[in-house]
């Protein structure tokens, strides 16, 4: 079994951008995708602050039910994806993709032959991309959602500004937990993207 971590260029019109943008101060994780015919259907899980407001803005192609007063489930009902039809089509799973900047990073689980295919799928598509990892999973360097969330909200409200525009006792009320089990949670999540981010130098 391989972890596979791809970097392409967002496409246009692409489903994921156009949700990024709606969901600016949320964070988005992709639960699972699926083709059908020249279709793509995207499965997301979505934590904001006024999660109604993200709800009431998506976009004609996109459903969405809250879970509670900050989380939500997004389905993409149909939308065309030039990129994941290759993944999709080699065999690979994709478990997570996120949106950097300009670029998708596809975090894919698959076997040695089902890598063979995407490589050449993705070529025979003329799809431009990098690989940024190839291994074994390894579950202890992936950052949690409950990470990633506390992480992006610390971020937003200036918790690593200088000097700081929130106070860690702050962030803890907002997420009801104690600064002590924030604290950890803040030093884990920062190790993990650090790790993750010289890993890929």
């Amino acid at each position: 079994m391989l972890e596979v971590q791809i970097r392409t260029t967002l496409p246009e019109n692409c489903a994921l951008g156009a949700l990024n943008e709606i969901m600016e101060n949320a964070v988005m994780r992709v639960e699972g995708l699926s083709k059908i015919d020249s279709n793509v259907k995207g499965l997301l899980r979505v934590k904001a602050e006024n999660v109604q407001n993200v709800l009431s803005n998506l976009p004609s192609y996109c459903e969405g039910v809250s879970l509670s007063a900050k989380e939500a489930k997004v389905l993409i009902r149909e939308h065309t994806c030039f990129v994941s039809y290759p993944i999709l089509e080699s065999g690979c799973i994709i478990t997570n993709v996120e949106i950097k900047d300009s670029t998708l990073v596809w975090n894919i689980v698959c076997d040695d032959e089902s890598f063979l295919s995407l490589l050449s799928k993705l070529e025979e598509a003329e799809v431009t991309f990098d690989i940024i990892y190839k291994g074994k999973p390894n579950d202890k360097s992936e950052i949690t959602y409950r990470e990633e969330e506390i992480l992006k909200v610390a971020l937003e409200r200036g918790y690593f500004d200088f000097p700081k525009k929130v106070k860690l006792e702050e962030l803890a009320e907002y997420f009801s937990i104690a600064p002590s089990t924030l604290s950890e949670i803040l030093r884990r999540g920062q190790k993990k993207v650090l790790e993750k981010y010289f890993k890929e130098k």
